[in-house]
């Protein structure tokens, strides 16, 4: 029966094709054929059987070749795109489908998962792939610059058995949202976040998923009220739609499922008004986000009823007056961060005598900081503070909770912006590694090949620079070093008001015009504390970051640019020897990427187990005695110019030869004379 329905579908899969025109791409199609041809499928031992499975394979030889190195509207020729997937063992090989990477099949050899995220696919995804949608049970697309357009998704409605789908950060494409979602009738998880299905009609396919318990549809552009589809949800657990564009108000929450356990609807424009009372009916909630929520009045007791609630974040709000004392009776409370609010009254007492304790979790506690002169305290139980209205932020030491980057790794907040090639400007925490990143001024770009410190969800201490020649302030860890005018590359500790900022900029002419590099003139400086810990490492060693050119690195001694011994003498910038001594890991990214860089790990806490060794090994050395580190600098410069000879003869090819010429003469001359 199953090998009949597939053959069926095949065939009505390749006459929606020619009715939509993708023959006019006949050159996937040409060579899937032919390689069905020269390899048939190795599974099926009757003729019915033998031909599900040769349909099958070529369903999978055209999601290869279709992907494989092609461009499509969003992408170019020049992109990193055209190397190929970054992983393809077993791919169009004589090999079984069930032996490809990334593909899981049955008991009977049908393919039931398909899993290629990240994997640098391109081109648009091809709707012969829907000959699968009646076995295929798990698919992850995610974080490829693959495409698909309008009718172009009709493979996504074949999946009629699908439980779980991940297209985020993906160039689907389609106006509204796509009819054939309707036929998704299994689907427990569903992510179709940062993706470019856009405008707000089309919910009705959702009240078809009544399996649904896990939904993000964040970071897309829709337009008016939450749809009523989604929030009557019979199973829905996690909700994620924040920077969505969402308005109204949350009355959706009322209708919603009691059973939610996360809700995320963070920076959308939401009518103004109090925290949602029915917050309050979902006793299993454990992660709740409404930053940037307009939210105004006080902060219910009843938050105290949420007794499993774990991470809190309503920070840059108007919130006021005081902070309820049940929030210190919460026993599962880890999180709580209500900065950028306008409350008055200290932390009660029964919440900070609970902060960092052997029995109780609350580990990470922000709140407002009093602004009056004689300020006696921070409102989150910290002994002492500066009270600049910036609020205040404790981190304990749990190591279930990722760890403040204050004083530690250096990185950017999530909430900035990179330029990546053929994507156009991206938030940081959506960069990958392979993509192309501007780093400098006149389009110059550099391939991302690891990331120093990468982690979603740490609750970062970061300088926040505004200037009015900035879209948006940059916010970066005091330690990450940065290019300020007529001082190089600083720490940004050492920024001051009124400095100017080097910018990137995509206009020959204007640089052409003008001598000197533009500019953002520091207006402010903040101390704040954002979400996401992100260290992009390019192969040139710098990044634009919100329009700032900036190094991948940070200083390893306080303040200081520069490696300094005994007396102040500066020995080489701390920018050049940390890029100097991430010459091999960049070398192995060029030899073998796809080993070395693409599938890059990192310990508990986000930090790049290619790095965290030798970042360590510097703290060590660097809080040596002075005469130590005096006595043992100068090895480490020669080590670093080694790397950089050893960097230059490897990668330059007639450097390489002249070098090798030389050293062959050398030898000829020297067996001459012995002989």
């Amino acid at each position: 029966m199953k090998s009949t329905q597939l053959l069926l579908i095949s065939l009505t899969s390749y006459l929606i094709t020619l009715r939509h025109g993708a023959l006019a791409q006949d050159s996937y199609l040409q060579l899937a054929t032919e390689f069905i041809t020269t390899y048939p499928s190795p599974y099926g031992s009757t003729a019915f059987n033998s031909i599900a499975f040769g349909a099958q394979r070529y369903a999978m030889a055209c999601l290869y070749y279709a992907t494989y190195a092609q461009t499509n509207t969003y992408i170019s020729e020049d992109s990193d795109i055209m190397d190929g997937w970054y992983s393809a063992d077993n791919w169009i090989s004589e090999e079984g489908v069930c032996e490809w990477e990334g593909v899981q099949c049955n008991d009977n050899n049908f393919v039931i998962e398909v899993d290629l995220s990240g994997n640098n696919l391109g081109g648009t995804f091809p709707n012969e792939f829907s000959v699968i949608g009646s076995s295929l049970e798990y698919l992850d697309l995610s974080n490829n610059p693959t495409a698909s357009f309008m009718s172009g998704m009709f493979w996504m409605g074949q999946m009629t058995q699908l439980l779980h789908l991940d297209i985020h950060n993906t160039n689907f494409d389609h106006s509204g949202i796509p009819p054939y979602f309707a036929n998704l009738v299994n689907l427990q998880y569903f992510d179709m976040s940062e993706t470019y299905i856009w405008y707000s009609f089309g919910w009705d396919v959702f009240s078809n998923m009544t399996s649904l318990e896990w939904l993000n549809i964040a970071d897309n552009y829709y337009e008016g009220e939450f749809p009523t589809e989604i929030a009557n949800l019979p199973n829905l657990k996690n909700l994620y739609i924040h920077d969505s564009y969402f308005s109204g108000s949350f009355d959706f929450l009322d209708t919603m499922t009691p059973e939610m356990i996360e809700i995320w609807a963070d920076q959308n424009y939401w009518e103004p008004g109090p925290i949602p009372s029915a917050l309050f009916q979902f006793s299993n909630l454990k992660g709740l986000s409404l930053t940037g929520c307009q939210l105004t009045g006080t902060i219910p007791t009843e938050f105290g009823l949420l007794d499993k609630l774990e991470r809190v974040w309503l920070f840059n709000n108007t919130l006021s007056a005081t902070i309820p004392t049940e929030i210190g009776d919460m026993d599962n409370l880890k999180l709580f961060q209500m900065e950028d609010n306008m409350l008055t009254d200290s932390m009660p007492a029964s919440v900070c005598d609970n902060f960092d304790t052997e029995d109780h979790p609350l580990k990470a506690l922000a709140s407002d900081c009093e602004s009056e002169v004689d300020c006696p305290c921070c409102n989150c139980c910290a002994s002492e503070c500066d009270c600049n209205g910036d609020g205040c932020y404790q981190d304990g030491e749990d190591e279930e909770l990722p760890p403040s980057t204050g004083g530690g790794f250096g990185c950017f907040s999530g909430v900035n912006t990179v330029n990546v090639a053929g994507k156009g400007m991206v938030p940081i925490r959506d960069l990958k590694i392979g993509d192309d990143v501007q780093v400098g001024s006149n389009n110059e770009y550099s391939r991302v090949y690891s990331f120093g410190h990468y982690n979603k969800d740490m609750i970062g201490e970061y300088l926040k620079f505004y200037s009015t020649a900035l879209d948006r302030p940059l916010e970066i860890s005091k330690d990450h070093m940065i290019f300020v005018e007529n001082r190089g590359i600083v720490p940004a500790s050492t920024v001051t008001i009124g400095e100017k900022l080097v910018l990137a900029t995509n206009n020959d002419e204007q640089q052409q015009q003008s001598n000197n590099a533009a500019t953002a003139k520091v207006t402010r400086i903040d101390e704040v504390y954002s979400k996401g810990a992100f260290a992009p490492f390019t192969e040139s060693g710098t990044i634009s970051v919100n329009g700032v050119i900036s190094s991948n690195y940070i200083t390893m001694q306080d303040d200081l640019d520069a490696l300094t011994i005994a007396g102040g003498i500066q020995l080489a910038s701390m920018h050049w020897i940390a890029h100097s001594f991430q010459i091999p890991h960049r070398l192995a990214c060029k030899w073998n990427f796809e080993h070395f860089c693409a599938k890059e790990t990192y310990s508990e806490s986000g930090i790049s187990k290619w790095v965290y060794g030798p970042y360590l090994a510097s703290k060590w050395f660097l809080n040596q005695h002075v005469t130590v580190l005096s006595v043992f600098s100068l090895p480490v410069i020669l080590v670093a110019f080694l790397c950089n000879i050893i960097n230059v003869v490897t990668t330059n090819y007639g450097f390489a030869v002249m070098v090798g010429f030389l050293g062959f003469i050398i030898f000829s001359r020297k067996t001459s004379k012995k002989l």
